[in-house]
């Protein structure tokens, strides 16, 4: 039976007088490399979908030198059936709040920007005022808590392009430059915004990371499995009765039992025909791969990854061709045209998908799809490229029958 975890949710954390920031409060009387010991000791891995450690990140931007650093919370939560941020941004905003302000404690920043996605009206209403309180509470501004912490925080509305997730085109968006990705190296932690030692982390991560120093590394290791650390927000969408978000142990349960406790199952007089364990970059799962255990490996072992936290349900009732038809002409809009490879290839991704025989391709056109899949992946710089077929090449290989004509047989 599934029992979710409540680290990160719980009752709402909207006013800085009623909130005592403990996890900040042990973070001011700590040394920056205790902080990040803390955060490393803990395993905390990125959850915006890339998984890398959060500790590793925050080690290598203090070892940078120069008068100003910068941390970026990236709330630009644009991966379709992701949503967990936005919880996090209208229920618990103090607890995002506290995250960033350990995050710039461990790095060294005295400056900060949260990149809110621009369709979120509510949660950029929300942490405006989340800003403006903790400003008159002094957990903004000079000398934090009776330290010699100072620190600004400058929230940013985002312009609306999916390709804004990735940090580098996120900073060029604040930067006031057009939302295109930077050539890395250098990476942010080495000239990121304004060309300054820049850590960018997911809003999640953050809340996350309060959590860890509130209750200490010890605590949060001792949840998870030895590769996934802790707990992890998940979005339940698409053809199931309850969806919304919820928060589970890594490893403590499996794919099929999220879906059908926690989600309640697929929708009335239907089955679920496949699902997308981490937003739409991710590979899909068919029904007889959902008693992988949900951890990082668990969901890699099963063939595909953990992405954002993002679980979709597809039922019966869709036709393949119509899923394949949306997510190309997604890829090919969100591209944001400056690698090549990315923008072409979407390009004809999309023109492939139109030119379908009664619902069904040509063997020949798989066979195209797949050498343009191998040069985006290998040219793009950020992972709208790297991923864009993802899904669809899964699609390909599960169900032939359904999408090849001959049913794949060569």
């Amino acid at each position: 039976m599934v029992t979710e975890h409540k680290l990160l949710m719980g009752p709402p954390l909207l006013k800085a007088e009623e909130y005592d920031f403990k996890g900040l409060q042990k973070a001011l009387k700590l040394r920056p490399e205790g902080i990040i010991d803390e955060i490393k000791k803990s395993g905390l891995k990125g959850r915006g979908g890339a998984g890398f450690p959060t500790g590793v990140k925050w080690e290598l931007a203090l070892a940078e030198t120069g008068e100003k650093k910068y941390i970026i919370c990236n709330a630009d939560e644009g991966e379709p059936g992701t949503f967990k941020d936005r919880y996090l941004l209208e229920e618990r905003p103090l607890k995002v709040l506290e995250g960033i302000l350990i995050a710039a404690r461990a790095i060294g920043a005295n400056e900060g920007f949260i990149y809110i996605r621009g369709e979120y009206t509510e949660p950029i209403k929300i942490f405006k005022k989340t800003i403006e309180e903790a400003e008159k509470q002094g957990v903004l501004g000079d000398n934090i808590f009776g330290s010699d912490f100072n620190f600004k925080l400058t929230l940013v509305r985002g312009g609306g392009a999916y390709v804004c997730g990735d940090e580098t085109s996120l900073i060029n968006s604040i930067e006031g430059k057009r939302g295109i990705s930077r050539i890395k190296p250098p990476y942010p932690i080495q000239a990121g915004l304004f060309d300054r030692p820049t850590v960018v982390n997911n809003v999640e991560s953050l809340a996350a990371a309060a959590e860890i120093i509130n209750q200490g590394a010890d605590y949060y290791t001792g949840l998870g499995t030895k590769n996934s650390r802790g707990t992890k927000l998940i979005c339940l969408s698409g053809d199931i009765e309850k969806p919304g978000v919820y928060e589970v142990e890594f490893g403590s349960t499996t794919l099929r039992d999220i879906l059908y406790e926690l989600g309640g199952g697929p929708l009335k007089d239907d089955s679920f025909k496949f699902i997308i364990p981490g937003g739409l970059s991710t590979a899909a799962l068919t029904i007889e791969e959902l008693d992988c255990q949900y951890s990082y490996e668990g969901i890699e072992a099963a063939g595909s990854s953990l992405g954002s936290g993002a679980i979709i349900a597809i039922g019966q009732k869709h036709q393949l061709l119509e899923i394949l038809q949306r997510v190309g002409r997604f890829y090919m809009d969100e591209t944001c045209g400056t690698c090549f490879p990315c923008r072409e290839g979407n390009r004809h991704i999309d023109y492939i998908f139109k030119k379908h025989h009664n619902g069904k391709f040509y063997q020949e056109d798989v066979d195209i799809l797949a050498d343009i899949g191998k040069a985006i992946s290998g040219a793009a710089r950020c992972g709208l490229g790297q991923t864009s077929l993802s899904l669809a090449r899964s699609l390909f290989y599960k169900f032939p029958e359904e999408l090849i004509i001959g049913g794949g047989q060569r």
